[in-house]
């Protein structure tokens, strides 16, 4: 057999390069680009086989100046540690993870390709419609959710010991469908472990989907998580963003503070029960929630199983398939799987998490944990905005006092 010709037509990029079509990185070619962030970069790629054969998976790449970067390394090994561990129909598999070469240590992670879209850019096509995705999908996802966040949260470590993993970032961008209406969790990246060491008042997440007790940097456990999930849930029966505000700190304060108020109040025919279970996730204090995910999963099936909501399945798969109606539309992956290019600081805060105009085909790279974002304490978190606000305020208020003496 003769050789492949595009198998020669561009070698592995050199060290420090960013990749691009056509390139190859370990056994595969890469077939188009997906994101690019500050941290990574991720693919389309497909590993070359004889006959023709080219199975397709996407590829998440640190970038080469991060690659000795202990920090951005660290996240991106402890990724990868857990990833190896979860095997679960509702969790995006990772098959490998490799480095490039010796010399620069780059990482990059092989990953499924799910043909579909994520959450986020469902709920922004849909909103087109003008209508909300509404309680069939909400318990269709949800009761996905509820059977992934189970399964990682019970897992235990080869020698028995428990992982005692948290996600920590469950939010629409993290919740992937395909277009067979396969719901699915995606990144890993900032999960709390076991395996990793947590240092109190750090909090890592998306502001409009953290728990209060994420928010304020205390310790969190598996019902933190639950609490996230009941927020998308809220916002896929009402199509409104619960606690989402003008700034972090507004928002925060919004999850610490603002009265929720149930669904059935807002939209109408809410089935009383999914109403209740929403309203359980929701509650401030976590010994109030579901205690476990597994309750949460067998309550939510219990709804499925039931008329108007045992047809979920094929009224996903139709949402999607009318929403992105090309069968060859971009893998897609959590919302969050880049990081952006800041790193993590006490004061690297921004509004509620953006949509970027590219989300609704694939990752953004501008969605999600902004960095992922770290702050020491809420407190600390919401004076330094106040301190900012007000310097940004004294300064409007000196120029328009220096414009009316001069136009005097």
């Amino acid at each position: 057999m003769s050789p492949d010709p595009d198998r020669t037509v561009s070698p592995a990029a050199p060290r420090g390069k960013y990749l691009s079509p056509g390139d190859v990185i370990g056994k595969y070619r890469i077939v188009r680009d997906v994101a690019l962030g500050g941290m990574a970069q991720v693919f389309l790629v497909h590993p070359e086989g004889p006959e023709g054969f080219a199975k397709r998976y996407v590829i998440k790449r640190i970038l080469p100046q991060y690659a000795q970067d202990e920090q951005f390394a660290k996240m991106f090994i402890t990724e990868a540690k857990v990833a190896a561990l979860l095997d679960h129909p509702n969790i995006v598999h990772v098959f490998d993870f490799e480095t490039e070469s010796a010399s620069d240590g780059g990482y990059y992670l092989v990953m499924e390709y799910v043909a579909g879209a994520s959450l986020a850019a469902i709920v922004k096509a849909n909103r087109r419609r003008g209508t909300p995705l509404g309680q069939q999908i909400a318990v269709e996802i949800g009761t996905a959710m509820a059977h992934a966040l189970s399964y990682a949260h019970e897992l235990s470590l080869p020698n028995g010991k428990p992982l005692e993993l948290v996600h920590q970032d469950v939010s629409p961008g993290n919740v992937l469908v395909s277009r067979d209406g396969a719901v699915k969790l995606a990144d890993f990246g900032v999960v709390k472990t076991s395996l990793t060491s947590t240092e109190v008042g750090v909090v890592n997440g998306k502001w409009a989907y953290m728990s209060p007790e994420q928010i304020s940097g205390q310790p969190v456990d598996k019902r933190s998580d639950l609490f996230s999930l009941g927020i998308v849930l809220y916002e896929i029966v009402t199509g409104q963003r619960l606690f989402r505000a003008e700034n972090a700190a507004a928002t925060a304060s919004r999850v610490m503070n603002a009265a929720i108020t149930p669904p059935s109040a807002l939209v109408l025919e809410v089935d009383q029960r999914l109403d209740d279970i929403i309203m359980k996730m929701l509650e401030r204090d976590p010994n109030a929630r579901y205690q476990t995910a597994a309750a949460l999963a067998a309550e939510l099936e219990a709804v499925r199983a039931s008329p108007p909501f045992s047809d979920g399945n094929s009224r996903l798969r139709t949402l999607v398939r009318s929403i992105f109606p090309d069968e060859e539309g971009d893998p897609v992956l959590g919302a969050s799987s880049l990081a952006s290019a800041s790193r993590p600081s006490p004061v690297a805060l921004h509004a509620a998490e953006p949509v970027a105009p590219d989300q609704m085909s694939g990752p953004s790279t501008d969605v999600g944990p902004q960095s992922p974002t770290s702050v020491r304490g809420a407190g600390r978190t919401l004076r330094l905005v106040g301190i900012v606000a007000a310097c940004l305020a004294a300064s409007a208020i000196v120029s328009v006092l220096c414009w009316l003496a001069i136009s005097r």
